[in-house]
């Protein structure tokens, strides 16, 4: 079986040491598909900071507006399972989307919601607090969710909470 923590360890060395030859992956081609497996970031809580500018968009299917933070995972909380994490591997350049339908009442009060947790409590319109997030730390909560086609499972944020709280 392929060990993918050690890949990107092995990666990430010859970062540092200047060389950028690239991984060689065609073993996992020629790997039965049952032998490949991609650990899961284990759910539980992290501390995240927000980064970059947020987005805003329009869903595919019914157009509704939103706007979508990227968190970049710092630290894992105690209710983590500290096996599922060490066989995840790094996730220090893991970032996780959180969206906000914010034409929705429960879409609008979740952004609320979050903008408090990111410690942003006055701000004059929706819009100017949600340009204050960019640097900010929060605690967010992973679960783990099937995809529409039932095919697979990935992780995403499902709650927040103020970090040192």
């Amino acid at each position: 079986m392929v060990d993918f923590k050690k890949l990107l360890e092995q990666s990430r060395e010859r970062k540092a040491k200047g060389e950028t030859h690239m991984a060689n992956f065609s073993s996992i081609l020629d790997m039965p598909s049952s032998e490949v497996k991609f650990p899961k970031l284990p759910v539980g809580s992290y501390v995240g900071i927000i980064k970059g500018m947020p987005r805003y968009d329009k869903s595919t299917k019914k157009q509704t507006p939103f706007v979508e933070f990227q968190i970049s995972l710092t630290e894992a909380m105690d209710d983590v399972d500290s096996d599922e994490l060490e066989a995840f591997g790094p996730f220090g350049d893991k970032t996780i989307p959180i969206t906000f339908y914010y034409e929705t009442e429960g879409g609008f009060n979740r952004l609320k919601k979050f903008l408090g947790d990111c410690g942003i409590e006055d701000y004059p319109n929706i819009r100017a607090g949600i340009e204050e997030a960019l640097g900010r730390t929060i605690v967010v909560e992973i679960k783990h969710e099937p995809s529409q086609d039932g095919q697979s499972i990935y992780a995403r944020i499902d709650g927040t909470a103020k970090y040192g709280e």
